[in-house]
């Protein structure tokens, strides 16, 4: 409340109340004026979400900020990115808005700044309450040739690197799944075999890990952060390739958070996002194209990129513009 009365000299800030969310207390920190860390400009109001409780968590989180009663009028808002906030710490940004474009969005004085949490986390029990033994007994299946009804020969052949048209005899690794199990978490996968048959499905353009992980997954089995970072653009596309889409996102999601976006490499992740349809990791390269627009533009070709994606990334450099515009 009362926004406008609100100090503007540079590195003071305000805090709003206290709020559970997932468990833990968080609260807005806010700069009227302009924070205090390098890179935050003078009468610019920043803006941050503070973990107030003693253990660390990953989210999703952004900011949004929309005009009350003007509904044509553009909206404020941060890119909705997974952070990991550890005890007493914020996340945010350093130039949200200028301070004087923020003051003619009040509501009665009031400045109404909406906050998008996202946990990555399920809450979990006070008290000991038995889980359902399905995703156990499920796992008793797992590449179990008693209980299962098609096999898979996985990596019979590799693409060689100095030559794609030559492909180098490897031993393949036989896997044994249940059709049911597929048709339901591996559509794709599913539809290259029927139950009974007797001749062994051959899986080639495939790591043996990597299979063995989409299989796994598709029991109900849990594939971890580690095997995610380790193997991430490879799950992405075998995942893709049989319709798993959940591991997909998982490994979309890890791949996003590991990859630096440069000017040098913008291009090539943004192509690679788009045929894959990330659109987590494809809002990541826009954002940075909003950013640093002006880095862009004349070191980037791009005369391979389809004319969609070039009205995508000339709008996201525009919005990059306008902000500063408006910041400034």
């Amino acid at each position: 409340h009362g926004f406008a009365g609100l100090p503007t000299a540079r590195g003071v800030s305000v805090k709003s109340p206290e709020f559970s969310c997932f468990g833990h207390q968080w609260l807005v920190v806010l700069y009227p004026g302009g924070g205090r860390l390098e890179g935050s400009k003078e009468g610019h109001v920043s803006v941050y979400l503070h973990n107030q409780s003693p253990e660390s968590i990953q989210a999703y989180f952004k900011f949004v900020l929309k005009h009350p009663t003007d509904q044509t009028k553009r909206s404020f808002e941060t890119g909705y990115a997974i952070q990991s906030f550890v005890a007493r710490e914020g996340k945010g940004r350093h130039n949200f808005a200028k301070r004087e474009t923020v003051l003619t969005y009040l509501n009665n004085g009031t400045l109404t700044l909406e906050v998008h949490l996202r946990s990555r986390k399920k809450a979990e029990s006070s008290g000991y309450v038995p889980s359902n033994s399905f995703n156990n007994n499920m796992l008793k299946g797992f590449n179990n040739e008693e209980m299962s009804d098609v096999t898979f020969e996985v990596g019979g052949e590799v693409e060689s690197a100095a030559n794609r048209r030559k492909r180098a005899k490897t031993t393949p690794t036989t896997f044994h799944a249940g059709h049911l199990i597929l048709k339901l978490n591996a559509p794709s996968l599913a539809d290259m075999c029927k139950p009974g048959d007797e001749a062994a499905v051959p899986i080639n353009g495939v790591e043996p890990e990597v299979f063995k992980m989409l299989l796994y997954f598709c029991y109900g089995g849990k594939v971890s952060e580690d095997e995610l970072e380790a193997n991430a653009k490879a799950i992405i596309e075998a995942a893709d390739r049989f319709g798993i889409v959940n591991l997909k996102l998982q490994a979309e999601a890890v791949l996003t958070k590991q990859t630096e976006v440069t000017v040098d490499n913008m291009l090539d992740n943004l192509l690679y996002a788009n045929s894959k349809n990330l659109a987590l990791f494809q809002e990541k390269i826009m954002d940075f194209a909003a950013e640093n627009g002006d880095k862009i533009v004349g070191n980037v070709s791009f005369s391979s990129v389809p004319s969609e994606l070039i009205s995508d990334i000339l709008t996201a450099v525009a919005r990059g513009k306008m902000s500063e515009g408006d910041a400034s």
